[in-house]
């Protein structure tokens, strides 16, 4: 049998033995026959081996959200591996994960940055392959997923004009996951706008308006603040008293402040150990100093988030506007309100980041911030 506990299993699981007992069990061929036409020894040893990258895949989220990266790395190359001539899409998918652990993991500078652009680059040659290529839901979203990954990668090293050529070729792919292509083209934006990487056309291209925004991630926002957030985006007009926030009433804006600092205050005191801050209370002292210099716009989007890929992209958003207060906040209660040792050490590096600038404030010209927003993107898509 597999210990999960300390070891993973190998692809062939020790067939020989578990196959003929497996092909004993009533219940488990009756399951082998709902999927195979014919249940011999070879549907049982594919039903064996796709449960066995299952649970690997599964183990290495588990390692990188426990911000081990080393493990997760190895676990996701071994998936995709050992996938490949079973089921192609999950080979990139595996494959395109393990690219993204290397760049959180590494320097996303230097001979780090060039590894990963031609790493990227070889996914999507594979990706877009004319033996391979085909429009199906899951393809498109792995494909989404590469191109997005290599697009970022292209702009920390500051070459646009290969990003403006697959934009031009591959935009509609680009766009057939809407949560991927919303935060992949705020990042480029964030990225490319500072060092004047945006021409007419491409900046054309990266757009985002509120509106795609909410349309992409409205499941993943607090159904009692969906309004109120459409308001203060400037989506709909005012005329409840439910968005009374996104108009700074100002009963309702103390209200809203209130909850939001209550609500880090306990949030934080589950977190500490590995937030790894000095002082407990000047970490709540500087989210209180944010959130007092919000107004209720800022309030309403702080709030609405309900998962750590939507708070990026109001984060991202921030940061293209120029709200530095904002983002901060964002960063902040990013760092947390999420699950998992990883994403909260990427949303509080990039906070750290944007404050350790001083008088730049979150400087999107400053290379470690840069780096710093690139990792929470890489997590994400």
């Amino acid at each position: 049998k597999c210990d999960w506990s300390s070891d993973v299993c190998s692809s062939d699981l020790k067939l020989s033995g578990e196959v003929q007992e497996l092909m004993g069990d009533e219940e488990f061929m009756s399951y082998v026959e709902s999927r195979f036409v014919k249940a011999d020894e070879e549907a049982v040893k594919k039903v064996i081996l796709d449960a066995t990258l299952h649970l690997k895949h599964a183990l290495a989220h588990y390692r990188l959200n426990n911000d081990e990266l080393e493990e997760a790395a190895k676990l996701f190359n071994e998936t995709a591996k050992e996938i490949k001539e079973i089921a192609y899409e999950n080979y990139l998918i595996n494959s395109g994960w393990a690219l993204r652990v290397e760049a959180i993991k590494g320097s996303l500078a230097g001979d780090d940055l060039v590894r990963l652009v031609n790493g990227f680059r070889q996914l999507y040659e594979e990706t877009f392959s004319k033996e391979h290529f085909r429009i199906t839901a899951i393809y498109l979203s792995a494909t989404s997923s590469t191109l997005g990954g290599y697009l970022v990668s292209l702009a920390l090293t500051g070459n646009y004009e290969m990003i403006n050529e697959l934009l031009e070729e591959h935009l509609w792919v680009l766009n057939a996951d809407k949560q991927f292509s919303v935060l992949t083209r705020l990042m480029l934006n964030a990225l490319l706008r500072p060092r004047g990487g945006l021409s007419g056309e491409l900046e054309g291209m990266l757009s985002v308006n509120p509106e795609e925004l909410i349309d992409a991630f409205e499941p993943y926002m607090r159904s009692e603040f969906l309004l109120a957030l459409r308001v203060a985006l400037g989506i709909t007009k005012p005329d409840m008293y439910a968005i009374s926030v996104a108009m700074n009433d100002n009963a309702a804006v103390v209200q809203l402040r209130g909850q939001l600092i209550n609500a880090f205050r306990g949030l934080l005191s589950k977190k500490l150990g590995l937030l790894k801050e000095p002082s407990a209370d000047a970490l709540f002292n500087e989210f209180e100093g944010l959130v007092n210099g919000l107004d209720g716009k800022s309030l309403v989007q702080l709030i609405a988030p309900a998962n750590s890929m939507a708070r990026l992209a109001l984060m991202l958003r921030a940061l293209i506007n120029g709200d530095e207060r904002l983002a901060k906040a964002h960063a902040l209660i990013g760092a947390v309100s999420v699950s998992g040792k990883l994403l909260t050490r990427l949303f509080l590096e990039a906070y750290r980041a944007c404050r350790d600038l001083g008088s730049e404030g979150c400087d999107l010209k400053n290379d470690k911030f840069r780096r710093a927003i690139a990792g929470l993107f890489f997590l994400h898509v």
